[in-house]
């Protein structure tokens, strides 16, 4: 079956939500309880079978997930000499220094503090151009963009065949 990267994570999304939807099932109907003066309702309820169909849907998970990981790992960016994987790699480090500068666009000028017990005040200042800070932030934050929309159109436009029935 052909399918691309977004919908095999939906995919993959609905097929778990299934399997949480058994297991909620399985614990309803696993036991059951009465008074010694009535007669049982037993709900129905077969483990063999509920093993077997869990089984099958986590089969078809693991078989999108490795189509997908194969994807990511051998599908070219538009736009940028890298895969998938490596791009999610570059923008997990992108947004670790997007949270570094903006950090350091919240640091005062000068800030006034006090130490316990002290008697006097002391000065912390900024040791650093705001607007270097500030155009480095935007500047990751336009890369970041980019790269997102780069990995869109390959997971939205690029399909690959995934060896599942659904």
């Amino acid at each position: 079956m052909k399918m691309n990267s977004d919908f095999a994570n939906k995919t993959i999304k609905n097929l778990q939500a299934e399997i949480d939807s058994i297991l909620q099932e399985e614990s309803a109907a696993m036991t059951y309880s009465h008074a010694a003066s009535e007669k049982p309702l037993i709900p129905p309820y077969s483990f063999a079978g509920t093993q077997a169909r869990l089984e099958e849907l986590r089969g078809k998970i693991a078989v999108i997930r490795h189509a997908v990981n194969k994807f990511n790992i051998r599908t070219r960016l538009p736009g940028y000499e890298m895969t998938v994987d490596e791009g999610l790699g570059y923008m997990s480090t992108l947004h670790n220094e997007k949270k570094r500068l903006y950090a350091m666009t919240q640091i005062p000028d000068v800030e006034r503090t006090r130490a316990y017990g002290s008697k006097e005040a002391d000065y912390i200042h900024r040791n650093f151009d705001l607007a270097e800070v500030q155009a480095a932030y935007k500047d990751v934050c336009g890369r970041l963009m980019r790269i997102q929309q780069a990995i869109n159109v390959a997971n939205l436009t690029k399909e690959f065949d995934v060896d599942v029935a659904l």
